[in-house]
């Protein structure tokens, strides 16, 4: 029993690290109507412009840890204005495959470029995590797992509080709903689209950091691997569902870390994909596609 609760444990906090991925896909998908690809190398981006200021401009962590978040966001809107938007001629009628091949197309440029640059090895992630190990009645945790739960369920009400309660929320909800319409109450769609993307980037760069600290790990490709979790995370919760990516998220790290425990860490992937294609087989739509309007972005 303390196995299994030890491998619930790690599952969680796993798990929350994926909703935060999906949550940047549902929100971007949502508003801007777009499967945005390349939101994957924010995963990526982030700890590994943390690793290069660090070790290359030897930067604080204090300072590195902002400012990589800040560039990245940069980036993300480099990555829309440039690979995106371009294709969005004819507004939200104009479908899904083009923004999404130009979204891919960047989204390889950029892991491509780096590894060209920095190498396509891992390196270790510079800041200092506490490796030391606590037991709670036999159940042994580590710093960084609770640090990452603590970080997912303040960032998920953080962005609950701003969809529901704030003027931005109901802009961003207004815009998912009919862009014309929004736009004729006096809304702008296009910096409502920035603010979305900007709130999806930091939810995106968060869950990089997380996923380095808590492996020790940084690879100019650990961003399309993470990014193949949040799509299935996002299609099994509900495309438009913010709840639903996290109760998908939170469903998909705890069976990964029963498959590991009880099987074999190989099945890491078979487990994501297979649950995505029970869930596609029975419902779908997704776990939460008959939410209400109001619980979309």
């Amino acid at each position: 029993m303390e196995f299994f609760i030890q491998l619930i444990v790690g599952g969680l906090s796993v798990g929350g690290t994926y909703a935060l991925v999906a949550l940047g896909f549902v929100l971007i998908f949502g508003v801007a109507n777009v499967l945005n690809i390349a939101h994957a190398q924010s995963i990526m981006l982030a700890p590994f412009l943390i690793f290069v200021l660090m070790e290359q401009c030897k930067v604080s962590a204090a300072v590195a840890l902002p400012l990589a978040i800040a560039l990245t966001v940069l980036i993300a809107f480099i990555v829309y204005y440039g690979a995106i938007r371009p294709f969005l001629v004819a507004g939200r009628e104009s479908g899904y495959l083009a923004p999404f091949i130009g979204s891919f197309g960047a989204s390889l440029l950029i892991e491509n470029l780096l590894g060209k640059i920095f190498g396509t090895d891992s390196q270790s992630f510079p800041i200092a995590i506490p490796r030391e190990v606590w037991t709670i009645h036999s159940i042994v945790l580590v710093p960084m797992q609770v640090v990452s739960m603590a970080c997912v369920f303040v960032a998920s009400l953080t962005l609950a509080w701003i969809v529901k309660r704030t003027q931005i929320g109901r802009a961003m909800r207004a815009v998912a709903e009919n862009p014309v319409v929004a736009e004729s109450q006096g809304i702008s769609a296009r910096l409502t689209i920035i603010v979305t993307i900007s709130i999806a980037t930091v939810l995106g760069a968060i869950s990089g950091i997380l996923f380095s600290a808590g492996n020790n790990a940084v690879s100019p490709f650990m961003g399309m691997e993470y990014g193949l979790k949040g799509l299935v995370v996002m299609i099994i919760g509900g495309v438009t569902s913010l709840a639903g990516a996290v109760v998908a998220g939170l469903l998909l790290g705890v069976a990964e870390s029963l498959a590991v425990g009880y099987l074999s860490s190989s099945f890491s992937m078979v487990i994501s994909f297979g649950l995505l294609l029970i869930i596609l087989l029975f419902r779908p739509t997704g776990l939460f596609a008959s939410a209400s309007r109001e619980s979309r972005p």
